[in-house]
């Protein structure tokens, strides 16, 4: 109900037969505005139509001569609501019809109207109110506007836009066609569209027209079309119906747009992320493996993996110097007897290269290999050295079945396998070593303890460093062989820290832990006060700087009777071992700040415990102390934003299920509220023991997703800025042409004009589109026509920055001033001069120009108006909704510009 029991009197007859309430109920259901209002202009009733349209409810009793928030007249000036039409009719007591307005609702949208406003009176005939009738104008103008651009759109979208019938038949063919598969319109209006299908895909088109002539849209549609000169192009195809005015389907209109650079860029990416992924999965499978065996398998999953051949191989040099196979993937035991031995590289090379083969038919090689390669159906193949401390050690190889080109990506990547390949062999060599070294110091240790009998000759005889004390103060300690010459020591001198003064060496100290140790502290006498020392590690540093480090046992020397009389202790040099794991240390740090830079952190689920592990720079990515994760998966999923947990509920159920890859981008909530994007990789652990393990690695995308989400915004930009600057030329273009008889003048015109433009353009692309300011169009416009001493043009005004759109609208305007007091005004001759000067009016947003020429000819009314003057007037006042008032005046022009201007805008 909106008040319609309070209507005007003599909205209805009191002698009609049909009811009031029922005259209401109709009014209510209308779907056309209507409203009423008294005799003073009081608002008494509106229907919801009404309401829609004005963007709010009226107040009834209260609102006044109109139900909308504000009005505009059509050139947007503002329109008071007591001039409106409906106050109008009122006052002069009869209908105004054809009056189009503007209704702008409260927020901020506006809807052009046509209003019907009618008064009514009663039987004496006294004005009783009046009845309005608002129609929106929006479709019809929508309309108008379409029809204007939409030809020009066709014309000039980058797109190739054609038109068939439902015979396939083609009927209209824009430039994008043309320039996208080489016809001209001539070659193929009036034939058959599958001159553009290739032949194994002359299947689609029959579909395509079925689902058309159903109404159907065929949208996105990737597929293959042949160019006039015979080459395949990718395009993704959008069909849509044609109808004609009754609704029928008479046809079809299909934009094809050109993909395949966008496909080769998703497949470069694919293939850069199979490359990443699988250099990940290698590197963290040899770091843990501790099997040479192992390191092969991984390094050919990786070789296969990253590089996408369908066949590897490693080789090695022997002993000998002979390269031999030591791990293969697909290849037959025939070829690998024809090929062994076979290397572009001798033993030892510094420094090869790798050698790629593209195609092996055309190959360089002897014929004998040549035939092995072909008949184990090889096309491209390549060799990879693999270098230790710059000396090559082997290679490892590349198979393709065809012909394959090897692109600088992919080349990298394969010397990124073969470095860590040989970092590997190297730390399995180490590792080997070290094991090796421990294990003679367990051998040599229990042989010591077994033969005490022949210590002495035992001493001289291992590699061990050994002490004895033989009394428990140990005031005097000898050793072997070994100990005097690590010490630095002559033979028989007294190796004991405990003895007196001038008896005990002096060119060394112990230390533990980067702290120097006391003589009590040191294993020997501890073992000679009853203690079993275990497992000891000291650094011995010598005066000159330099250490050894040593790793032993120590034990009490006791007599039949169990007391102890005195100590031995038994070490190695284990100074190697310490500058190698010291390397490994370093290499793992390398690969934490890896990690770290690239904003990653690892991460391990045991499913059989249920607990998590998270790396220190994981913790560091979810802004956690360090430490302080609480090892559960329920820990994890706390951080993660509700709406995200069922997605990693459901990929963690997958990759438990199929025991396959796990991945997932999801968000975070971090303590301090804030949301960051994480993704997060992982496989099972290939171990065979009871628990199952999930590894992987979490990064932060926060910053690529916001990349991503600034990118489409800039493209949205992009395409909206394109698609105005296109109808601005379209309309120069038709405004120019149709304005001037002469087509060289008319061809003159446009040309500066579009100059004009362009210009405006170049400043607002220097300020990345933010603005330009007023004093800088007005220059670039009248440069040209300044003399030496630039007292012919003066610029007054204070700092206007300019929004794009007033920017090239007042740069045109400026451009039609300009050549027009060059042409025929004041910059005509040299006595003449223009003055220009600009106010800003901040309480109405106002931007007032006045142009003012002088010293010029005597100016003369023109007889008719040229497109300057129609750009300027009217152009000015549709686009920016400004004023434009030109005076003729015989000592020179004169020209008012009133624009609005933007509160806020930059500057």
């Amino acid at each position: 109900m909106h008040g319609a029991e309070i209507l005007p009197k003599g909205v209805f007859d009191d002698e009609t037969s049909l009811h009031e309430p029922d005259f209401r109920a109709v009014l209510d259901a209308l779907t056309v505005a209507v409203y009423a209002t008294d005799a003073e202009g009081v608002v008494t009733y509106y229907n919801a139509a009404a309401a829609a349209i004005a963007g709010r409810d009226p107040e009834l009793g209260k609102d006044r001569w109109c139900v909308s928030w504000q009005l505009r007249r059509p050139d947007g000036s503002p329109l008071p609501h007591e001039q409106c039409p409906m106050a109008r009719a009122l006052k002069e007591r009869r209908p105004i019809r054809g009056e189009e307005l503007i209704a702008v609702r409260p927020n901020g949208a506006s809807v052009p109207l046509l209003p019907h406003p009618t008064p009514m009176f009663d039987a004496a005939g006294a004005l009783t109110g009046a009845v309005n009738v608002l129609i929106d104008l929006s479709n019809t103008k929508d309309m108008e506007r379409s029809s204007r651009y939409l030809a020009a759109i066709v014309e000039s979208s980058d797109d190739a836009i054609v038109a068939k019938d439902l015979n396939g038949i083609i009927t209209s063919w824009n430039r994008g066609a043309e320039r996208l598969f080489g016809y001209t319109a001539e070659d193929v209006i009036g034939k058959s569209i599958t001159i553009l299908i290739p032949q194994d895909r002359l299947s689609e088109e029959p579909g395509i027209l079925e689902r058309i002539r159903r109404g159907d849209k065929v949208d996105h549609f990737e597929t293959k079309r042949r160019r006039k000169d015979g080459s395949l192009i990718d395009v993704s195809l959008t069909v849509s119906p044609v109808k004609d005015a009754t609704g029928r389907i008479v046809g079809a209109s299909k934009i094809a747009r050109d993909i395949t650079e966008t496909k080769r860029a998703a497949e470069a990416l694919s293939a850069r992320f199979r490359e990443q992924a699988a250099l990940y999965r290698f590197t963290e499978r040899v770091q843990r493996t501790k099997r040479i065996e192992d390191v092969f398998e991984a390094s050919l999953d990786a070789i296969q993996g990253a590089l996408s051949c369908d066949r590897a191989s490693i080789l090695l040099f022997d002993p000998s110097g002979t390269i031999r196979f030591v791990a293969s993937r697909g290849l037959s035991e025939a070829y690998q007897s024809a090929v062994d031995g076979h290397s572009p590289w001798a033993s030892g090379a510094n420094e090869p290269e790798p050698i790629f083969v593209e195609n092996v038919d055309s190959a360089d090689m002897s014929r004998a290999l040549k035939e092995a390669i072909a008949q184990e159906g090889i096309g491209a193949l390549g060799f990879v050295p693999l270098v230790l401390d710059g000396k090559l050690i082997g290679k490892f190889m590349t198979y393709y079945d065809e012909p394959h080109r090897f692109a600088e990506s992919e080349i990298g990547v394969a010397v990124t396998i073969a470095r860590q390949l040989g970092f590997s062999l190297q730390r399995m060599e180490t590792e080997n070593a070290r094991r090796q070294a421990e294990e003679r110091l367990r051998r040599n240790e229990a042989n010591e303890r077994a033969r005490a009998a022949e210590l002495a000759a035992i001493m001289e005889a291992v590699p061990a460093l050994i002490w004895i004390a033989r009394t428990p103060d140990c005031h005097v300690i000898s050793g072997n062989k070994s100990s005097y010459e690590m010490l630095r020591l002559p033979h028989d001198s007294n190796l004991s820290l405990s003895a007196p003064p001038g008896e005990r060496p002096t060119n060394f100290r112990v230390f533990s832990g980067g702290r120097a140790l006391s003589p009590d502290e040191l294993p020997v006498q501890r073992a000679a006060r009853g203690e079993e020392v275990r497992n000891f590690e000291e650094e011995v540093r010598f005066e000159d700087g330099s250490s050894r480090y040593i790793f032993g046992n120590a034990t009490p020397l006791r007599d039949a009777a169990g007391e102890v009389i005195g100590a031995v202790a038994a070490s190695v040099d284990i100074t190697e071992r310490r500058q190698a794991e010291e390397a490994l240390q370093e290499s793992e740090r390398r690969l934490q700040l890896a990690l770290d830079a690239g904003h990653m952190g690892a991460w391990e689920w045991n499913l059989g415990t249920d607990e998590v592990i998270w790396s220190p720079g994981l913790e560091a990515l979810h802004r956690l102390e360090r430490g302080s994760f609480g090892r559960t998966l329920a820990d994890f999923k706390r951080n993660v934003h509700p709406d995200d947990l069922p997605l990693i509920d459901s990929e963690i159920a997958k990759a438990v299920e199929t025991k396959g890859d796990y991945h997932v981008v999801y968000r975070a909530r971090l303590l301090d509220g804030t949301v960051r994007w994480m993704e997060a990789f992982a496989q099972f652990s290939p171990s065979n023991g009871p628990s199952r393990r999930l590894i992987g690695v979490c990064m932060d995308i926060t910053e690529r997703r916001e990349a991503e989400a600034q990118r489409n915004l800039l493209v949205a930009e992009l395409s909206h800025r394109v698609k105005n600057t296109l109808a601005i030329v379209g309309s120069i273009a038709r405004q120019t042409f149709s304005t001037s008889p002469d087509a060289r003048t008319a061809h003159r015109s446009f040309d500066a004009r579009i100059r004009a433009l362009a210009q405006t353009h170049t400043r607002l692309a220097e300020a990345s589109w933010s603005g330009v300011s007023l004093q800088t169009v007005l220059y670039d416009e009248l440069a040209p026509y300044q003399d030496d001493g630039r007292t012919n043009v003066k610029l007054q005004g204070p700092t206007a920055m300019l929004p794009p759109k007033h920017a090239l609208t007042l740069g045109m305007a400026a451009h039609e001033l300009a050549t027009n007091a060059a042409k025929h005004g004041a910059l005509s001759v040299k006595s003449g001069k223009v003055d220009i000067e600009w106010v800003v009016d901040v309480d109405t947003d106002r931007l007032r120009i006045c142009w003012r020429e002088s010293g010029g000819p005597p100016v003369v009314t023109p007889a008719h108006n040229g497109f300057g003057r129609l750009l300027l007037e009217r152009v000015l006042a549709s686009d920016l909704g400004g004023e434009v008032h030109l005076e003729f005046k015989p000592q020179g022009l004169v020209c008012t510009i009133d624009v609005p201007y933007p509160r806020g805008a930059p500057g």
